[in-house]
């Protein structure tokens, strides 16, 4: 799909691959409607990089809220008349046992990366079926494969997998195509949204991590040629398919075992 003159909505988008996505996007001619909780961090996105366009607006939203993102939805045909791709990119991190995880905090996961994705496709579709547009959902490299501790939030991302599956099929009769997207570790802000176990804080800076522009870049790419899935990061796949064994021993040594000492 030849993104110019479309209308995106992106979930998430104050920062990180969110942000990105609009800056990439708006210079491909796309219109935009940014959706985020830090109304602060949209109003100076909106202002610094985008001139306050009048193709691009912003609504503070919590996609966990369904009252929120329905309003958001209804802001943005009022303002554009149609909706062409969605772009369900926001979600919440966590770092902790499986053990110890509060139902509080396992609801906040899921009520971001799952009801939130839920809530703002459900409210598109109708405007999605006029357009034959595209829902794109950002997973992640985990969901193939989940790591200690992070074994929350690979498994919302699993679900997220799941659900993209069955939606692509579900809706294909409409002429909507369903991008399952996952990325790999990216330079952003996620630990701003990463809910930690308390006394467990994961150290990533030592680890190589991808720029967010290349990564943003190759997802632009997947938009415009409505790739089915793409999952970056392969060797996790891979090593779990091919030897599953080892990778525990691997993860066990380097997570679990370092962790305790």
């Amino acid at each position: 799909m030849d993104v110019k003159n479309k209308v995106v909505v992106i979930s998430g988008a104050s920062s990180g691959i969110g942000k990105e996505l609009a800056k990439q996007l708006f210079n491909k001619g796309a219109k935009l409607a940014l959706l985020a909780r830090r109304e602060d961090k949209l109003k100076q996105l909106v202002a610094t990089e985008f001139n306050n366009s009048t193709d691009v607006i912003w609504v503070k939203t919590d996609v966990s809220n369904r009252e929120e993102v329905k309003a958001a939805v209804q802001k943005v045909i009022q303002r554009f008349g149609q909706i062409d791709i969605v772009i369900n990119n926001a979600g919440v991190g966590y770092f902790g046992s499986f053990e110890n995880i509060s139902i509080e905090d396992f609801d906040r996961i899921l009520k971001t990366n799952i009801y939130g994705v839920l809530h703002l496709s459900q409210e598109s579709i109708p405007y999605l079926k006029n357009t034959k547009g595209i829902i794109m959902n950002v997973s992640s490299g985990l969901s193939k494969r989940a790591l200690p501790y992070l074994t929350v939030y690979a498994a919302s991302k699993s679900m997220l997998d799941s659900l993209s599956d069955g939606m692509r099929l579900e809706l294909k009769p409409y002429g909507i195509n369903v991008v399952n997207y996952c990325p790999p570790e990216t330079e952003t802000e996620i630990f701003e949204n990463t809910v930690h176990e308390p006394g467990m804080i994961s150290n990533t800076s030592h680890r190589k991590k991808k720029r967010v522009e290349d990564v943003v870049n190759r997802m632009v790419k997947a938009l415009e040629e409505e790739a089915r899935e793409v999952v970056e990061g392969k060797s996790l796949k891979v090593m779990n398919f091919f030897a599953p064994k080892l990778l525990d021993k691997i993860f066990y040594k380097a997570m679990v075992l370092k962790g305790k000492k």
